[in-house]
């Protein structure tokens, strides 16, 4: 192997380190209008069940919500597996697998709910890896 060469990243390197950093995930928010606000600055984001499942506005269980986060999560995670351990995960790309998920959830509930994504590309902010996900509701 050259000098700068890893090993790529292993499903369950992966898995064990979303379930590590689950607990450090901020939690869900609801925003003045009425959506939830999922933040992340590392790619995975909380997929804890909603402490106030009126946030859901009856369009969705608790249970579906928790499942889509984790939907989520899942795809972003088979975008790390096989990447070079050069890269600490947190660096490693991310958003196109978030928004094919997103994607793959909007087709699931259309009609019902819609997931968006955003990510911070501000060059003056503090953490330019945040990224969003906000759920309007229809």
């Amino acid at each position: 192997m050259g000098c700068g060469s890893g090993r790529p990243y292993g499903e369950k390197e992966v898995k064990a380190y979303i379930e590590k950093c689950q607990p450090r995930l901020p939690s869900a928010e609801l925003t003045e209008d009425g959506n939830i606000k999922l933040k992340t600055t590392d790619g995975f984001f909380n997929s804890s069940p909603l402490l106030d499942s009126t946030w859901l506005q009856g369009k969705i269980t608790n249970n579906e919500y928790r499942e889509a986060i984790e939907h989520i999560n899942k795809r972003v995670a088979q975008s790390v597996i096989g990447t070079s351990n050069t890269l600490s995960i947190e660096q490693v790309p991310k958003s196109h697998s978030a928004k094919l998920a997103i994607e793959e959830l909007n087709s699931k509930y259309e009609g019902r709910i819609h997931f968006s994504y955003e990510q911070n590309n501000a060059e003056n902010s503090i953490n330019t890896n945040e990224s969003f996900i906000f759920i309007t509701f229809k």
